[in-house]
């Protein structure tokens, strides 16, 4: 049985009309959707992180009524910060820095209610030959030893050089300051800053070997 072909959409940041924009095409393609994190904060609309994690539920909670393989959803340092702002019990550190970061103080009764799908977020995802993850990953570190760190805020050495895994990795969190996408033999950026750009990425993979 072949593999649905993915979607990976990078990282929307609470642009919920770029969101649906990018998504039409899709719906009823019978691929994966994988978002590679980030789904939330610096949202440039009113209530974009709101309207973004219930569209993200709604098509992963039966992605079959969308004519959708299945949806998805990966950890991003964003997520992580918003699940570190709710561990306090009451603001403190970790609150300070998801808000300098772009948090949404009224995201957080949602984000409360909903705190166990976020912890069960996964760090990576494999389909064929590609990795798919928020950030990237250490060159020259096989994957199951990579640091939960490194795969949702790494930039440096990984955007710089090979990194040796049997993958091409596929990846958001670091956008070009021409919000292009990066297309290289061993990775895949496709974050294009859509909160500052308007420019949401979300491209087709064939994944089948």
């Amino acid at each position: 049985m072949t593999s649905p072909d993915v979607v990976a959409i990078g990282d929307v940041h609470g642009c919920a009309s770029l969101l649906e924009q990018e998504l039409t095409p899709h719906l009823d393609s019978g691929v994966e959707l994988i978002f590679l994190g980030d789904l939330i904060d610096r949202a440039p609309e009113p209530d974009g992180d709101r309207k973004v994690l219930e569209r993200v539920w709604q098509l992963q909670d039966n992605p079959a009524a969308y004519g959708l393989a299945g949806v998805t959803v990966l950890r991003g340092n964003h997520e992580q910060m918003l699940l570190e702002a709710l561990a306090e019990s009451k603001a403190g550190a970790a609150y300070d820095r998801w808000r300098y970061n772009g948090g949404e103080p009224a995201l957080l009764p949602l984000a409360s209610e909903h705190r166990e799908w976020f912890e069960q977020l996964p760090v990576t995802a494999i389909r064929g030959g590609y990795l798919f993850v928020h950030a990237g990953v250490r060159p020259g570190v096989p994957l199951e030893r990579q640091a939960f760190e490194d795969l949702i805020w790494i930039r440096k050495p990984f955007l710089s050089k090979p990194h040796g895994l049997p993958y091409t990795v596929v990846h958001g969190h670091t956008f070009r300051h021409d919000f292009q996408i990066t297309h290289l033999p061993h990775r895949i950026g496709i974050d294009t800053g859509a909160y500052l750009s308007g420019r949401l990425t979300a491209l087709r993979i064939e994944t089948a070997t």
